[in-house]
């Protein structure tokens, strides 16, 4: 087993970037946010992979018609996939999500004393506004509507999640490839450990007791959580293995741009499965640009060529 520091450097494009994407998906919906931060990271990769790392292509001008076309499908199935057959509704449904509490009476103090919550109001810096509607948080004294914060944190995966394979191009030949799997592993939960001590930290500070920061942490939910999250993680982790390796033969440029493809897969089970596309002109027109995003991916892998050693 090899290990390099340049681990790391990828956990710290990977956490924050998953992180704002959860809170982007939660607030924004997940067929505009996927869309948004998928061709950002693919605008990004091939940015690198190109005009960086200088990957060898047929025609960068072929590549980078390949490269648009994806964008273009990508970006077309995410507003199909957004549509609402019925707007009023759709509204309606949202805006009683956003008001519905997070914890149920009695639950929200996490079992606490309401005497051992001190200063929790400013724990959360991110709250719905109590005088106007439930679609808007406040961000210390700015006001700011949940939908334009969750588009914010999309862009912000996007284009700081784009780079997260770019340091395995600086590690050496016997840590790249599957290897590098172990040191983004290590450097992930290093990152995720380091991230919750700081938050523990700052809920010490404004709450002035253990006890209390500790109960504020967000709870892990093992109970529900073990069977979905162990099964969304393995399926992440072979997902993020196949990108690994995508990118060392295929190149930064062109092996992560066709990873961001995903969005198909994702898409079928809305389709097929989860009926979140409703009506046929609806479904038809996501296939169409489905079939967009697949014609640039045929064209951005005929435009790949191996680099001369």
């Amino acid at each position: 087993i090899s290990f390099t520091p340049w681990g790391f450097a990828s956990g710290l494009f990977w956490v924050p970037g998953g992180t704002a994407g959860i809170f982007a998906v939660r607030n924004a919906g997940l067929a505009v946010s996927q869309g948004l931060w998928s061709t950002l990271k693919i605008m990004i990769a091939f940015s690198w992979g190109i005009f960086v790392f200088e990957e060898n292509v047929r025609s960068r001008m072929g590549a980078s018609a390949a490269v648009s076309l994806m964008i273009i499908g990508l970006w077309g199935m995410s507003l199909s996939s957004a549509h609402s057959s019925d707007p009023k509704e759709e509204s309606e449904t949202e805006t009683n999500e956003l008001e519905e509490p997070l914890l149920q009476d009695g639950e929200q103090n996490g079992g606490l004393e309401e005497e051992d919550v001190v200063n929790s109001n400013h724990v959360e810096s991110v709250v719905p506004s109590s005088a106007g509607s439930a679609d808007v948080v406040f961000l210390g004294c700015i006001k700011v509507s949940r939908r334009k914060l969750g588009l914010a944190c999309a862009c912000f995966d996007g284009l700081w999640g784009g780079s997260i394979l770019v340091p395995m191009h600086f590690a050496k030949k016997n840590t790249k490839g599957p290897s590098y799997v172990i040191s983004f592993s290590i450097g992930a939960t290093t990152v995720l450990i380091i991230g919750w001590f700081l938050r523990f930290a700052y809920n010490v500070l404004l709450t002035r007791s253990y006890t209390s920061a500790t109960h504020q942490l967000p709870s892990l939910h093992l109970r529900c959580m073990w069977i979905p999250g162990g099964t969304a993680g393995l399926l992440w982790s072979i997902g993020n293995l196949s990108s690994i390796i995508s990118v060392e033969y295929l190149g930064e440029g062109v092996g992560y741009s066709i990873v961001q493809a995903q969005m198909i897969v994702a898409g079928l089970w809305g389709v097929l499965w989860y009926r979140e596309v409703g009506g046929w002109k609806q479904i038809i027109v996501w296939l169409l640009f489905s079939a967009i995003t697949l014609s640039g991916i045929l064209l951005l892998s005929y435009e790949h060529q191996r680099n001369h050693q």
